[in-house]
């Protein structure tokens, strides 16, 4: 099986989506994309069924992962405009559209299980998981166990009297099928599956020629729904911060330096696409801030325009003009995810403001240029590569130290990158970040990415600035990053179950809390 690594633009810096969770919302948009590409017809019925002990029986709803599964089969990507409207949409085009809370043991807190028929009366189930920040993964394919995960193009072959071996098959693909990658095979009842995995679609030939060697019953074949895509072998130039650090310090590299140089690989793209891919996600975060603190509207959420609130009283607050700035921006970018405005999940919805309004408040108060603001971003992927690779961005299954936590570590590594910081000084920041950060629950009040989510971006921005204070000063970092994150993965799936985004404990479970969501008419479970 090829072993999908984290991307920068892929796991950390997005998606560019609209709506409240990138988990939840960009996520089910991705699964519907690929479930929709899995038959040839119109499609009629679909169902998707959570488990009641799951995080998305709670949530569904509130963090719209029923209008983007739907908005997905339509075709819509997660920044369509149209997507609060996708089931209405879809009713009025003839689909039957089912959401249900049935416990079948899902092992997973975001776990969808879905059935789809189309007009040509095709018929696919299918399960899925939403793994963090956007990321997904099939695991069954009407009733073949695969691993897929939106980086490649998928081919899956049903059928039977499979007459060569296993390797013999491998070896046979790789000299026949353009642009192969790999091949899993399993099993599922009395049928043989071929899952192969190639850079591009296999032609009909192609899928002719496999029928000469077993008798064929059905295909399912979708495309990518990441923006990077993964390789068939991809011979990282690093795996661990410790050896990104010897490298760099050989060769008298920065963090932004071995962001490019490890993208550059990971996606088999030149370094200056994506020095300019990192320039698209910097004018989005700009351009986010800029419409946030011009004043922000929408019926449906918790918290109104508030940003401007610290802008205006700057000569009041503690700390002066910078810290005023960041909370001002940190503020306007979450209100900007809340009204259902274009943002940069970084590295999730619940967690994107941290990482934009700390660096670009530090950015415009010491006049650094764009390239330098370019870069610190670059870097804050870097750190969130490694956080994604051997930790996770879900607060399902770590709590709020896996998003707001992350996007802390991630924000003081970009800092120190931004002042001009070494790399083991970028390095350390972001591990003394991490370090600060362990056991932070996710609480939502009425399952809405608002409450607590707003101070807990604040506290994670101001935090990752004295975390780069204290690297730039010289302090012991004492961990490293790599043990950091090792312990920061262990530590957030110690934390119960209530307390990781299901709504059934803290601040979600106040009298406040519960009669917000009553108003608000929240999912079955937060209010429970």
């Amino acid at each position: 099986m090829v072993k999908e690594h984290a991307s920068i633009f892929n796991d950390v810096l997005g998606p560019v989506m609209v709506g409240p969770s990138s988990s939840h919302t960009a996520a089910s948009v991705r699964i519907g994309r690929a479930l929709a590409q899995m038959v040839k017809g119109n499609i009629i019925f679909f169902q998707a069924d959570f488990d009641p002990e799951g995080s998305l029986a709670a949530s569904y709803i509130g963090q719209c992962s029923d209008v983007g599964l739907v908005g997905g089969l339509l075709g819509m990507d997660p920044t369509d405009k149209d997507l609060l409207n996708s089931i209405t949409i879809a009713q009025n085009n003839g689909m039957e559209v089912n959401f249900r809370i049935v416990p079948y043991g899902a092992t997973h807190p975001n776990t969808y299980k879905m059935t789809i028929k189309s007009d040509q009366d095709e018929s696919v189930d299918a399960t899925a998981l939403s793994v963090g920040g956007g990321m997904i993964e099939f695991t069954e394919i009407n009733g073949a166990a695969v691993s897929i995960q939106g980086g490649f193009y998928e081919t899956l072959i049903f059928g039977h009297d499979v007459s060569i071996s296993d390797s013999e098959m491998d070896s046979l693909l790789e000299q026949n099928i353009d642009k192969f990658c790999s091949v899993s095979i399993h099993q599922a009842g009395k049928q043989t599956v071929l899952n192969i995995k190639t850079h591009q679609p296999i032609e009909d030939e192609k899928l002719a020629w496999l029928s000469e060697q077993m008798t064929v019953e059905s295909v399912i074949a979708f495309d990518p729904v990441l923006p990077v895509m993964s390789q068939k072998v991809p011979h990282l130039p690093f795996y661990t911060a410790e050896e990104m650090i010897d490298i760099a310090n050989k060769e008298n590299l920065d963090l932004a330096d071995m962001a490019l140089r490890y993208e550059s690989v990971r996606g088999n793209i030149s370094e200056d696409e994506v020095y300019q891919k990192a320039v698209r996600i910097v004018d989005i975060m700009t351009e986010g801030i800029k419409t946030g603190v011009a004043g922000t509207s929408y019926d449906d959420r918790i918290l109104g325009y508030q940003s401007h609130k610290i802008l205006e009283a700057r000569d009041k607050m503690i700390g002066g003009d910078l810290n005023a700035q960041i909370i001002g921006y940190i503020s306007a970018m979450m209100e900007v995810k809340s009204s259902m405005h274009v943002f940069v999940a970084a590295p999730t919805a619940g967690s994107c403001g941290a990482l934009p309004g700390t660096v670009i408040a530090v950015s415009e108060y010491y006049h650094k240029s764009k390239d330098e603001l370019v870069r610190a971003i670059l870097a804050s992927g870097m750190i969130g590569v490694f956080i994604a690779e051997y930790a996770t961005f879900a607060a399902e299954v770590a709590g709020c130290q896996a998003e707001c936590g992350s996007g802390s570590g991630m924000t003081a590594g970009a800092l120190v990158q931004l002042m001009g910081g070494t790399i083991q000084q970028a390095v350390d920041a972001a591990s003394m970040a991490l370090q600060n950060v362990f056991g932070m629950v996710c609480d939502p009040v009425a399952m809405r990415v608002e409450v607590p989510c707003l101070g807990k971006n604040v506290m994670c921005g101001l935090n990752a600035l004295g975390a780069a204070n204290m690297s730039l000063a010289g302090f012991d970092v004492v961990i490293p990053l790599d043990e950091t994150i090792d312990s920061f993965n262990k530590v957030g799936r110690m934390i119960p179950s209530e307390l990781r985004c299901t709504g059934l404990a803290g601040l979600a479970q106040t009298k406040s809390g519960l009669k917000i969501a009553e108003q608000l008419g929240c999912a079955m479970g937060c209010c429970s």
